[in-house]
Order: structure tokens, then sequence, then C-alpha cells
């Protein structure tokens, strides 16, 4: 099993897409394939789900952050913009912190520069619990489908059956050990603010775990902020098209001024 696994696409300026909690490199498969046209996409799976190493025992979500630094020092992909859905803009952030690291840009899709809520990581606890008592499957899925607006669940069907035949297969430690990195994560407000290179944010009016209100209050810290009506927490299969066309937006922006 190699150290991070991914899938590569179209040449150009990088753009790195991170998948989130319990996602793989494979979600982005129909999303990238517009944007490879004029970009080099690369599509890692995070350390510990899909075909990517298990981080150590006891892992964060800096800690992931260095990993995936370190994979993209190997893979020699300079000035990178990079993308993270929910749990993979937590790790955006963490990257942005990373003094080796050179990138061009970073994004928000579906995430949040704010630190867990008491509410929140009450939820996270149980979350645990749940998949200590009854295993991966139950979890995932009950987990997937509220994930999507309720108005757009039937048409994004086989998605949601697609995320849940690949979730099933992670490892009960990966799916708790990210959980309790997530609850336990820093607050990134300053690093988003201070970051001096444009900054992509995508969210959901519908998101059931990135409320809107909280999404609003990122405005003043980022470039570009991008409202997706009708949408809930999966914009990439809910608002595909209207997604790619603000990425792509985002990314001639960065090619005039590099």
């Amino acid at each position: 099993m190699p150290e991070i696994a991914y899938l590569k696409y179209g040449k150009g300026l990088p753009l790195v897409l991170l998948p989130g909690f319990g996602e793989t490199k494979e979600i982005w498969t129909d999303f990238a394939r517009p944007l490879a046209d004029s970009y080099e996409v690369w599509c890692p799976d995070l350390p510990g789900f899909g075909e990517s190493k298990a981080p150590g025992e006891g892992f964060t979500l800096q800690t992931v952050a260095q990993s995936l630094g370190q994979w993209l020092l190997n893979q020699n992909i300079p000035n990178a913009c990079l993308l993270g859905h929910s749990l993979g803009g937590y790790l955006v952030l963490e990257m942005a912190t990373l003094s080796n690291l050179s990138l061009s840009a970073i994004g928000l899709f579906h995430s949040t520069a704010f630190p867990d809520t008491p509410m929140k990581k009450e939820t996270r606890n149980q979350t645990v619990a749940f998949l200590d008592k009854h295993g991966v499957a139950p979890f995932i899925r009950s987990f997937v489908p509220p994930l999507f607006s309720a108005e757009n669940r039937d048409s994004c069907q086989q998605e949601i059956q697609n995320l849940i035949s690949r979730g099933i297969l992670h490892s009960k430690e990966s799916l708790i050990g990210y959980t309790r990195a997530m609850r336990d994560r820093a607050d990134h407000m300053a690093t988003l603010r201070e970051f001096s290179k444009p900054k992509l944010m995508i969210c959901g009016d519908q998101d059931p775990a990135v409320p809107l209100d909280a999404s609003l209050k990122h405005q003043e810290a980022v470039t570009d902020f991008n409202i997706l009506e009708n949408c809930g927490h999966m914009g990439m299969f809910e608002k595909q098209n209207e997604s790619q066309i603000l990425i792509k937006n985002f990314l001639k922006g960065l090619s005039v001024n590099m």
C-alpha cells in the first residue's frame, strides 16, 4: 500500500483536490474532467482512507497535513492550489501553515476555519461510540445520505450508493482516528485571514455539516466567496456544473496573476 495513493489528470497549473471524511479520491473522477482540460489535477487519498497507508496511532490533522505536504514535495508539485472538501479543507488550512510548502492559492469546499463547537465535539464523541458499538457499515449507511439536501437525494442516488460502497471499506480505526482529530483541531481563522495568496470558499445554503451562518463569517477572510443554492454538503455532486464553473473562474485568475 503506497504512502499516498492518487489519481492525476491533465497538464498545467497544479490543482490538488483533497477529499473529506470517509471519502476517497474517486469522488473527483467526473468532477475533475473539465478542470483537467486546462489544469494538472491531483486527487490523493487521505492517509488511512482508500488506498493510502494508514497514519500512525494517535494521529492529528497536523501530522496528516505534514504527510500530505511531504507527498507534494516528493511529487514535485510546486505552487499548487489546494482545494479541500470538508475534512480536506481543515487539512488545507493546516498545510497553509507549513513553511516548506509553496502554494499559489487555497480553497475551502463545504468546510470551515472554525474549530468544533462544544455541541459538535459531543456529536463527534457520539460518532466514536457508535462506531465502537456498531462498526463501519451501519455508520456509513446512516452518515452519507443526510449530507445531501433532501431535494437532491433522489437525483444523486447513484452517487450516494457509490459513497456508501467505498465508505464501508474503511477501517474503524481510521474513521475513529479522524473523528477525534477533527474534534480536537485548532482554530484556523487567523491562518485563513493571514494567508496572502488568493482564497476561495464555496458553501451550500442547506449544508447540514457547515451551517450557512457559520460560512458567512468567512466572507471577510477570503478573496472569492460563493454560495450554492439548494445545496447540502456535497456540491461536487449536487451542483457539479456550478461548482466547476466557480473553480474554473478562480483558477483563471491565478493563471493571469502568475
